[in-house]
């Protein structure tokens, strides 16, 4: 928490809100943001439902024109990163930059110019490098009963449904750490991703544009269905590596079981 409370309060930008919000930490989050507390617009320390709930907590809280959401752990690409992007003259429901992703080694993602369904079916926008509209999060708030994927959710029924304004600044503007939620437990991400799909679009949707994507969750031949279920019935790793491995052997002989190779 400390290099992400860092990298906020060190932006040459011009006044702006820091809005923290914690959840009940009992290790030392909260001496921390104490300790910057000069710099904190607003902070709480309680126990919520979970990142969403908190980051609608944190949106009630905010005043300015755009939010930005920064967890535990990531922290903006440099000091210079809300100068870097008002000088721009970015003006958008939606403003999106480059994102740092800290691997071994790190290698920067960089959002594609013009965004369609077909590029959200199996991509995702890194909210930490995407500066939202608040009235748009005033609007839809992030669903809480998602763990994973409500971010996804929410570009997908602003940028496609409501058709709101995007625009792409060439500014690296935050550091990804790859710990969180979404980047260890891909296979209940995924699915919990398949869900909102299945919620927002009908099945000749999701087909058509399923068809030109590999990965488990899209299609429907009895390999990817039998892979799906091992998923939402959550079976120990053990199984899912046999079936993995299975798969992988058959990959080669068997092209509808060709879906695993992008499985990572």
């Amino acid at each position: 928490m400390r290099k992400t409370i860092k990298s906020v309060i060190e932006q040459t930008a011009p006044p702006f809100e820091f809005v923290v919000i914690d959840g009940g930490s009992t290790d030392e989050s909260v001496s921390i943001i104490n300790k910057f507390s000069d710099f904190i617009s607003y902070w709480v320390s309680e126990p919520d439902d979970g990142i969403y709930n908190a980051m609608n907590k944190g949106t009630s809280m905010a005043h300015g024109e755009w939010c930005i959401f920064m967890n535990s752990g990531d922290t903006f690409a440099s000091s210079t990163v809300l100068e870097q992007i008002l000088n721009s003259g970015a003006v958008a429901d939606l403003i999106c930059g480059n994102t740092i992703i800290l691997e071994n080694p790190p290698r920067k993602e960089i959002p594609p110019p013009e965004i369609t369904l077909h590029y959200l079916f199996k991509n995702a926008l890194c909210h930490q490098s995407v500066l939202i509209r608040r009235v748009l999060l005033e609007k839809h708030p992030y669903d809480e009963s998602l763990k994973i994927v409500a971010d996804r959710k929410l570009f997908l029924q602003t940028l496609i449904i409501d058709n709101v304004s995007y625009k792409t600044v060439d500014i690296d503007i935050s550091r990804y750490d790859m710990t969180g939620i979404s980047t260890t437990q891909k296979v209940a991400r995924d699915l919990e991703y398949t869900r909102v799909l299945e919620s927002m679009f009908p099945p000749r949707i999701r087909q058509d544009y399923g068809r030109q994507l590999a990965g488990s969750l899209y299609g429907d031949t009895v390999y990817e269905k039998m892979f799906a279920e091992i998923g939402r019935r959550n079976w120990r790793a053990p199984i899912y590596h046999l079936v993995r491995g299975i798969l992988l052997c058959l990959a080669p002989f068997e092209k509808r079981a060709r879906f695993i190779r992008d499985i990572n």
